[in-house]
């Protein structure tokens, strides 16, 4: 593999049972996410954008193909081998923030780093720091959520999300919860971030964000296919 492929899913599939009913929320994938690359996936609501998302993020296994982290086939690692590529490789953030109001934004933006072992307090703080810089959010460090408007919450759940370096930074509908100023406002963050290098990966139902990304894929009945730059919706090979 290419050492700039960063996530590639070949003949991905995922299918649910449901009483005697066989449901397909993706048909065979193929996907290549590659370093500094920004990408957004939209199609509309029950089309499987969230369960690929999923997928990518190890949140949830596919029910064929294969799935590689760098040089790493993710395909049949146990639940702990999963959890800790995922602790190292993503970032995620959610429509909802998930933000825990009895902590501060710092402690907050921390969490994920508790998990991870030889850290020690010093650089937690300082990455914390770094992070909340990113999103313009470091003078906000001791306040608790409940202080924020929702805009702001979602800036504390990118810096998160960026605490821990991730590969990827994946997205879940960023501005699901927010009017459209505060939705700018974070897809503005988040063309920052990209700018400066971070990789992001997308999901969206508002085509104005998805044109926001370098690279767009269209999910219809669990079938992707890449908007080329016509505009025109073109199948993946």
């Amino acid at each position: 593999m290419n050492n700039s492929h960063l996530l590639k899913l070949q003949k991905i599939t995922r299918e649910y049972q449901i009483g005697t009913e066989k449901v397909i929320a993706l048909q065979p994938i193929d996907l290549t996410v590659q370093q500094g690359q920004y990408l957004s996936i939209s199609g509309p609501s029950g089309c499987g954008k969230s369960t690929l998302l999923s997928i990518l993020g190890l949140l949830d296994t596919p029910s064929g193909g294969q799935y590689f982290i760098k040089d790493t086939d993710v395909t049949g690692l146990d639940v702990d081998q999963l959890a800790a590529l995922r602790n190292l490789h993503f970032g995620f953030v959610f429509q909802s923030f998930h933000l825990i109001d009895e902590l501060t934004v710092a402690e907050n933006v921390a969490l994920p780093l508790r998990y991870r072992a030889n850290i020690n307090d010093t650089q937690i703080t300082d990455a914390v720091r770094s992070a909340l810089e990113k999103v313009q959010m470091d003078h906000r460090a001791a306040f608790k959520p409940n202080q924020l408007s929702g805009g702001q919450q979602q800036r504390i759940a990118i810096a998160r999300a960026l605490a821990g370096n991730p590969s990827v930074l994946l997205v879940d509908e960023p501005t699901g919860n927010l009017d459209s100023k505060n939705g700018d406002a974070v897809m503005d963050i988040l063309d920052d971030l990209n700018a400066s290098g971070t990789t992001i990966c997308m999901v969206t139902h508002d085509p104005r964000y998805a044109e926001r990304a370098s690279l767009r894929y269209h999910l219809l009945d669990g079938g992707l296919s890449v908007v080329g730059e016509d505009t025109t919706v073109k199948e993946v090979v």
